[in-house]
């Protein structure tokens, strides 16, 4: 119906310029414009990000695993995991570099033992860490499209995204005695008003500081 009104419009602003008709006798009709979906921030517990990384190595213990469970562990940006590089990766002191870009600062976090071993054993001399089936480099589109191919399995039915997990990331490490200070570091965040805005208010009373 908006494709069949926006031909007719362009037929009567033509009569209009024309001077058969006066005005549009569409003129009164309108779409309403649907708001936008805010986005939310869900938060997921240790035991629900246990579970969740359960169901995707489950589902793809050397593909997906390995990447979500890069994100659950470190709170990383999407760009950042997808552009990540084997000479920013230290399989033997269990770190990662993230260089920083003109939105965050750079560091150095520390990843476990089962993530270590597993990227240590899909080492390559140089490129990026994480491709696709095809060999091909990840991007926000592809990694969005391999999520939802898992989430077709019905393997894990909460609801969440890769959003999320930098989320609950960040209020699992406050809820567990981490310090704000600490959390900026660990989110790349310039400013610490930023990681209070973000987190400081979701947090429940018993553990904001």
């Amino acid at each position: 119906m908006r494709s069949l009104k926006c031909t007719l419009d362009r037929l009567f602003e033509f009569l209009i310029e024309k001077e058969i008709i006066s005005e549009s006798p569409l003129r009164e009709i309108y779409y309403r414009k649907t708001p936008a979906d805010a986005i939310t921030r869900n938060h997921l517990p240790a035991h629900e990000i246990d579970r969740l990384l359960k169901a995707v190595k489950e589902h793809a213990p050397g593909y997906l695993y390995p990447i979500i469970k890069l994100f659950a562990e470190t709170g990383a940006k999407v760009t950042e995991v997808v552009e990540l590089k084997w000479n920013q990766v230290d399989c033997i002191k269990r770190t990662i570099h993230l260089p920083g870009s003109d939105k965050s600062q750079s560091r150095t976090l520390i990843i476990s033992e089962d993530l270590a071993r597993i990227l240590n054993d899909k080492r390559k001399e140089a490129g990026v860490v994480f491709k696709t089936y095809y060999r091909e480099p990840f991007t926000r589109v592809k990694l969005a499209r391999a999520i939802n191919e898992f989430k077709a399995k019905d393997l894990y039915r909460r609801q969440w995204n890769l959003l999320d997990l930098r989320n609950s990331f960040a209020m699992n490490f406050l809820a567990e005695g981490g310090s704000m200070c600490e959390l900026q570091y660990l989110m790349g965040h310039e400013n610490i008003f930023d990681t209070r805005r973000l987190y400081g208010n979701n947090l429940p009373i018993s553990i904001q500081s």
